[in-house]
C-alpha cells in the first residue's frame, strides 16, 4: 500500500484543509478520519495499518499542519496565473461585500476560506515587464474556486498571516496615537 504523506503545508491543499476542519473532533473515528483524509487510504482500511506506522503518520500530518506559510503575491495553479488584488483602495462594492461575508470565523474556523481566497486572488489578465499585473474583472468566485481549492495551504497561511500582520501593526499604531493624544490632553 503506497501512502502519500504531507511533509509541510505545500503538500496540503486548501480543499483538503477545509475537509479536515469540517471533521467532528468529538467523533470516535476522528484520528482515523484525519489519517484517511491526508493519506487517501479508505477509512475502512485504516485499521489495517500497523499501530507504529499509524502513530508516525499522524504525527507527521500534525507537524505539517503547524508549519508557517509564505506570502506570495502571485502563483500558478492548473496553468492559470493568479494574483492578489493589487490595490485594495480600488476594490468594487461586490468584492468588498464578498470579502466581508466570507471572512467570518465560527469557533476559530472559516468555512468560507476558499471563497475568501478566491476573492483576494484572481486570474491575471495582463502583465507588464515591471512585474505589475491587471486582474480579470470581478464576477464572483464560483468560476475559480475549483482552482483555489488546489492551492497549497502554505500560500493560504502566508496570505492570512500577511493581513494579520497588517492588522496588528495598525492596532499598535492606533494604540500609540491614542496614548499620545491622552498624554497631550493631560499636559494641557
Amino acid at each position: 500500500m503506497r501512502v502519500n504523506l504531507p511533509t509541510n503545508l505545500n503538500d496540503i491543499t486548501l480543499g483538503k484543509y477545509q475537509l479536515y476542519m469540517k471533521l467532528d473532533s468529538e467523533s470516535n473515528n476522528y484520528t482515523d478520519e484525519i489519517f484517511s483524509l491526508f493519506t487517501d487510504i479508505p477509512l475502512n482500511q485504516v485499521k489495517e495499518v500497523p499501530k507504529k506506522q499509524y502513530d508516525e503518520v499522524l504525527q507527521q500530518i500534525y507537524n505539517a499542519l503547524q508549519i508557517d506559510g509564505t506570502f506570495k503575491q502571485t502563483f500558478t495553479i492548473d496553468g492559470i496565473d493568479f494574483g492578489l488584488i493589487p490595490n485594495f483602495d480600488k476594490i468594487t462594492g461586490a468584492e468588498y461585500v464578498d470579502l466581508v461575508s466570507s471572512s467570518k470565523e465560527v469557533e476559530g474556523y472559516n468555512s468560507e476560506l476558499i471563497t475568501l481566497i478566491s476573492v483576494l486572488y484572481r486570474p491575471i489578465k495582463k502583465r507588464d515587464s515591471f512585474g505589475n499585473y491587471k486582474l480579470e474583472k470581478y464576477n464572483g468566485t464560483k468560476m475559480h474556486e475549483k482552482h483555489i481549492a488546489k492551492l497549497p495551504m502554505s500560500i493560504v497561511n502566508g496570505c492570512l498571516g500577511f493581513f494579520l500582520t497588517i492588522s496588528n501593526d495598525l492596532d499598535n499604531h492606533l494604540q500609540m496615537c491614542m496614548e499620545e493624544v491622552q498624554l497631550r490632553g493631560a499636559l494641557q
